[in-house]
C-alpha cells in the first residue's frame, strides 16, 4: 500500500507522467557503469553514489569520477553538489569547473542531526535550480535530508515518501532511517506550513525538528551500512 501511495503522490504531484517516462534514460543512468543516478524530485534533487578519486574503484572496476559527472551535471542544469560522507575527492574537482560544493557530512548509517537538517535546508532553499545529492552509496542519508525536504515543501507523507524513493532508487532510506521520517513527519509539515504564512522567510523556518519528538538522533543509526551495500 506504501508503494501505491507513493506513486499516486507522485503522480499527483506531475513527478511522474507514464506518457513521458523516458525509461532508456532511467536505465542508462541508473547503472554504476553511467553514473548510478536517479532524480529522485524531477529537476529538483538528484541522488547519486559519490564519486572515485580514480576511474577505477578499490576492487579495479571501472568508476566514476567528479569529472565524469561533470557533462552529465551541467546538461541536467545542476550548479549545487552536496556531499554527506567523508571526503574521497578533493570537491576543488567540481569547483573549478563551475559548481558549486558543499559538505555536510554525518556518519554513515545514521540520521542527521538538527544543525545539518538546518543547514540542509538552508542551502538548498536558497537554490534556485537543480541539486544533486550523495553520500557513499546515495541511498541512506542522501533519501533522508531529501525526504525531508519532500515532506517540508510538498508535504508529502513520509512512509509514502519512503516508498516513492525506493521505487525511484531501490535500497533507499534504510534501517531507523525509516523511522526517523516518520517521527519528523509533523515537525516537517509544520515547517512547511509555516512557510505559507505572511511576512515568514524561509529561513526563519530552518530550524525544524524541535518538536518532532526525536531528540535523541544521534541514537538512530546503523553504522557502515554504506560499507556493507
Amino acid at each position: 500500500m506504501d508503494c501505491l501511495r507513493g506513486l499516486e503522490e507522485g503522480i499527483r504531484r506531475r513527478w511522474f507522467d507514464i506518457n513521458r517516462f523516458d525509461i532508456v534514460s532511467y536505465e542508462f543512468f541508473e547503472q554504476v557503469d553511467h553514473g548510478d543516478m536517479n532524480w529522485i524530485i524531477p529537476d529538483r534533487f538528484l541522488a547519486f553514489a559519490g564519486p572515485f578519486p580514480t576511474s577505477e574503484d578499490d576492487d579495479g572496476f571501472a568508476a566514476f569520477t567528479p569529472e565524469d559527472f561533470v557533462p552529465i551535471f551541467r546538461e541536467g542544469g545542476i550548479g549545487l553538489i552536496v556531499r554527506l560522507n567523508k571526503k574521497q575527492y578533493d570537491r576543488r574537482r567540481f569547483i573549478d569547473r563551475g559548481f558549486r560544493h558543499v559538505d555536510l557530512y554525518f556518519p554513515d548509517g545514521s540520521c542527521p542531526t538538527r544543525d545539518i537538517i538546518s543547514k540542509f535546508m538552508h542551502i538548498t532553499e536558497s537554490e534556485t535550480g537543480p541539486v544533486a545529492v550523495h553520500c557513499k552509496a546515495g541511498l541512506g542519508r542522501t533519501g533522508t535530508l531529501i525526504g525531508l525536504y519532500a515532506m517540508k515543501h510538498y508535504q508529502f507523507p513520509a512512509r509514502a515518501f519512503i516508498a516513492w524513493n525506493r521505487i525511484c532508487r531501490p535500497g533507499s532510506i534504510l534501517g531507523p532511517q525509516h523511522q526517523f521520517l516518520c517521527d519528523m513527519q509533523e515537525s516537517m509539515f509544520q515547517a512547511g506550513a509555516a512557510l505559507k504564512r505572511p511576512g515568514v522567510s524561509l529561513g526563519a523556518c530552518a530550524e525544524v525538528g524541535g518538536r518532532s519528538g526525536v531528540l535523541g538522533d544521534e541514537q538512530l543509526e546503523d553504522v557502515g551500512q554504506g560499507e556493507r551495500l
